[in-house]
């Protein structure tokens, strides 16, 4: 504690704590690009947003692909929680569909593919480790009650890591299944 020479009391120091790390400069344009899929195939309109940003200055893209993790990390790793072979799978015919559509175009593309129960705690992850300048998301249409418990991924995204976060918004997907209307035609009548 300090004395003040005014009145002889002493008083707290302020600012004292841990200094904090001065801020990235992220380069206008950026020189490297994270595109990235938490499961969601990327449309036409991800892909266009990647190459509008790269196209300038040519940036170095990185395609990521997370494969869903179920569960809670507490207790015990249960290994029907982890992601299916199959599923992994889907997720590597994503991100190279992506990857080989931006190397037509004739952009430097390496290719990603990792685990997580959090999508958005483990693409800050990258775009902190990698120092990459701006990120690119696709953004599923929800209901508004689906965007509260599932959290939003672009807001979770930038709170984490602070580099531009571009969320395209794309369709919702259909099931393929019949509704209510278009199920009546299809009915069987007795015993196949």
């Amino acid at each position: 504690m300090a004395a003040t020479p005014a009145s002889g009391r002493s008083r707290k120091r302020e600012g004292r704590g841990a200094a904090k790390a001065a801020p990235r400069r992220i380069p206008d344009p950026p020189r490297r690009i994270l595109l990235a899929t938490p499961g969601i195939p990327f449309e036409a309109p991800v892909l266009a947003r990647a190459i509008e940003l790269a196209t300038p200055g040519h940036a170095k893209i990185t395609v990521l692909g997370i494969a869903r993790v179920y569960g809670t990390s507490l207790g015990l790793p249960h290994p029907g929680l982890q992601p299916t072979r199959r599923e992994i799978d889907e997720q590597h015919e994503l991100i190279e569909d992506a990857a080989k559509k931006l190397r037509a175009k004739g952009f430097e593309v390496r290719v990603a593919m990792s685990k997580s129960r959090n999508a958005a705690k483990m693409i800050a992850r990258w775009v902190n480790a990698r120092n990459f300048h701006a990120v690119v998301v696709p953004d599923q249409e929800r209901p508004g009650w689906r965007k509260v418990l599932e959290g939003d991924l672009t807001r979770e995204i930038e709170r984490r890591c602070g580099v531009p976060v571009h969320a395209v918004p794309v369709p919702a997907p259909s099931h393929g299944r019949a509704g209510p209307s278009e199920d009546r035609g299809r009915r069987r009548r007795g015993p196949l």
